[in-house]
């Protein structure tokens, strides 16, 4: 029915058109075709909400101890720390913005060697040889659950620029161990070597007496470990760029503060 009405009203259109405007229309003009037909689109809602989509992704990061920042809590170290971490994230996102709960590991290794706490001076007081996990026969680690808010702004089609933060908690796996030397007179903070350093490493003991599978002692002194806290606050701060190829892959390129300086690579999937 309707495309006979549709097929009637084309035909006295048509038959309008050829036999000129009637009398009593005036100047007025015939309505477009289909103006009022139900098939016309409706007008896009500017106030709708965009929809959530939910996605999970993968991340690597490479993670900073820099010597200069450890400096601001011990007057001598043997150098940074740097190691990679491995997590997931859950992803919610509407829009622009992304809610990302996540989970990530990563082997904390310091150099091995001397430190010296700030406000102590050598020969006088005594410094801490840290042993690496090779040495000590420990790994220490830390665990993170994290929120972090990261909104976008539009570069390209394809490119936008990203940046958020948020906070969490880390948990510590593992162990630090370390020697209390008495340096020897002549050593300073400035001159440690050797009078500092372990005269006997690598001394290895234990039931295998195979390398890696007992402890290194200093004089038979067995390496103590730190009393690290449990648990510890996260803070996040983040910014980076991120490619989307489709609407459904976003690949990530990020740096910025984990607690400790880090940049990294992350591509999540949403559903």
């Amino acid at each position: 029915m309707r495309l006979g009405m549709a097929s009637l009203m084309i035909a006295a259109l048509g038959s309008t058109v050829w036999a000129g405007p009637a009398l009593d229309d005036g100047d007025k003009k015939a309505p477009p075709i289909g103006a009022n037909s139900a098939e016309t689109p409706a007008a896009p809602d500017l106030n709708a909400e965009p929809p959530v989509d939910y996605g999970v992704g993968i991340r690597l990061r490479e993670v900073f101890l820099p010597s200069s920042l450890m400096g601001l809590f011990v007057a001598r170290t043997a150098g940074g720390a740097q190691n990679t971490g491995i997590g997931v994230e859950l992803i919610r996102r509407r829009g622009q913005t992304e809610l990302q709960l996540g989970f990530e590991f990563e082997h904390i290794t310091l150099a091995e060697g001397v430190y010296i706490e700030r406000g102590k001076n050598v020969p006088a007081d005594e410094s801490d040889y840290i042993l690496n996990p090779a040495h000590s026969g420990h790994d220490l680690g830390w665990f993170t659950i994290d929120f972090t808010f990261v909104n976008h702004v539009q570069l390209t089609k394809e490119l936008q620029f990203r940046y958020g933060g948020g906070a969490g908690l880390g948990i510590i796996t593992g162990e630090l161990d370390h020697y209390n030397i008495a340096c020897a007179a002549g050593s300073s903070n400035a001159s440690i070597d050797p009078g500092c350093v372990p005269k006997d490493m690598p001394a290895l003991t234990g039931p295998s007496g195979q390398p890696g599978q007992g402890v290194y002692t200093e004089g038979g002194q067995i390496p103590q470990k730190y009393d690290l806290p449990p648990v510890f606050p996260v803070v996040n701060a983040i910014i980076g760029l991120q490619y989307k190829p489709t609407s459904a892959l976003t690949i990530n390129l990020e740096g910025g503060i984990r607690t400790l300086p880090f940049i990294g690579i992350s591509s999540a999937y949403f559903f």
